[in-house]
């Protein structure tokens, strides 16, 4: 729920006045008309008008968000008889999101080493939402804090444990040894999912995997497909069948794939015929990039034209907005450098249905991506030619791994700013 703290006075009109704590940071009160509440903090509620944070005003009905109103039920896709999918009900992005911990924790090793604006930027970036990456062995027995110290807001994870993962690349190799150790760890977060049974919980399923069974012919990621494919299936037919669960599945970005709809539907749809009774809420993309919200937009009608087509209806999309607030995209698209690419800033903050008159399909801006963790290093092991690059930023540790420099870069170039 949203904190429901009055706000301070900071003039002589009271319906227009918002948290002193806020003004006293020399941003100004959004205008009374402005209850679009980005997040909350200590310091109150705060919202963006001409792309500046301002204090959300006492006028906004004590100060709460207002909830977009649900259609109703009559206007919902009617499901076909030869249809694979329909969205399960409710964006639990429209719900206030949990901050969590441990990008609370990174984040303050970076303050310690900052000073002046741009430590106090980044004091405000802390408490942003982030989604939470499932990456290693041991990431489900963490999972019962995170659901523990989120109580009703909703909880956003990340699976990215699929074998053979990141085929394509080095950078973030690994994943679970085989399909059975795969099953195994999807088994387990499954069962604890089912003990928070009061939670709204999203899972976003494997980053890049999408991409690279519909474009990658290297032997590593040709010789998984099957197994690929099996897997996200499986994912989907465990957390598809949770009511608290929306699930989502990654398919890259539109540059990547957006010239490929057709092929990436059929994947897709094949994904979900051998998925059960488990259902899909929708697509995330962008994750990790910096595509601005508008192409991946049009990627994601492209997207959804293609899978209607198909029998596949009713889902819907989110867009990784934490790397794509600076305008690199074009850049970015001539060189393909995923890795740390310069020039990069935070983007639009997590928001669920943020633009539900010319972007219907949206059901929430997120920061998939940890904003500040290495996309991948030039040396060592892991390292990855695409990071040695004159477009990646130098002296990053491997992929996953906190990266000062590479934080108080999207910091500085955020947009909307902090």
């Amino acid at each position: 729920m949203i904190d429901n703290r009055r706000c301070g006075n900071n003039n002589n009109n009271n319906n227009n006045s918002c948290s002193s704590r806020i003004t006293s940071q020399g941003y100004q009160c959004c205008s009374s008309n402005n209850c679009d509440v980005y997040y909350t903090d200590g310091d109150g509620k705060w919202g963006v008008e001409n792309n500046n944070w301002c204090g959300i005003s006492n006028s906004c009905s004590g100060g709460q968000q207002p909830q977009p109103q649900p259609q109703p039920t009559t206007q919902a896709p009617q499901p076909q008889p030869t249809q694979q999918n329909t969205s399960s009900s409710d964006n639990f992005f429209e719900n206030e999101l949990y901050s969590n911990y441990k990008f609370q924790g990174e984040v303050d090793t970076s303050i310690k080493k900052l000073n002046g604006d741009l430590k106090a930027k980044a004091e405000k970036v802390k408490y942003v939402p982030t989604a939470v990456w499932l990456a290693w062995d041991g990431a489900p027995q963490e999972v019962p804090r995170y659901l523990q110290e989120a109580g009703n807001k909703t909880v956003v994870f990340v699976l990215y444990m699929i074998p053979t993962r990141d085929c394509g690349a080095n950078a973030s190799a690994g994943g679970s040894a085989t399909i059975d150790k795969y099953k195994g760890y999807i088994n387990n977060i499954y069962n604890t999912f089912n003990q928070y049974k009061n939670s709204k919980i999203v899972m976003i399923l494997e980053p890049d995997t999408i991409g690279n069974l519909v474009t990658n012919n290297n032997d590593n990621c040709r010789n998984v497909r099957n197994m690929h494919k099996q897997a996200l299936s499986y994912a989907i037919s465990k957390f598809g069948t949770q009511s608290h669960v929306k699930v989502y599945l990654d398919a890259a970005h539109g540059a990547w794939l957006n010239q490929y709809a057709d092929q990436t539907a059929n994947v897709i749809k094949e994904i979900l015929n051998n998925a059960g009774s488990g259902k899909l809420r929708g697509i995330s993309t962008n994750v990790s990039n910096y595509q601005s919200i508008e192409s991946e937009y049009r990627y994601h009608q492209n997207l959804n034209r293609a899978l209607e087509s198909k029998g596949v209806r009713g889902l819907k999309y989110i867009v990784d907005t934490s790397r794509n607030g600076a305008n690199v995209e074009g850049a970015f698209n001539a060189s393909g450098t995923w890795c740390n690419f310069k020039g990069a800033g935070l983007g639009q903050r997590p928001k669920g249905n943020p633009n539900p008159g010319s972007m219907p399909l949206l059901d929430a801006y997120m920061w998939i991506k940890t904003p500040g963790e290495a996309d991948g290093s030039s040396q060592g092991a892991r390292a990855d030619p695409v990071c040695a690059r004159g477009d990646s930023l130098q002296g990053a540790p491997d992929a996953g791994s906190w990266f000062h420099e590479y934080f108080t870069m999207l910091v500085q170039n955020a947009n909307p700013p902090f």
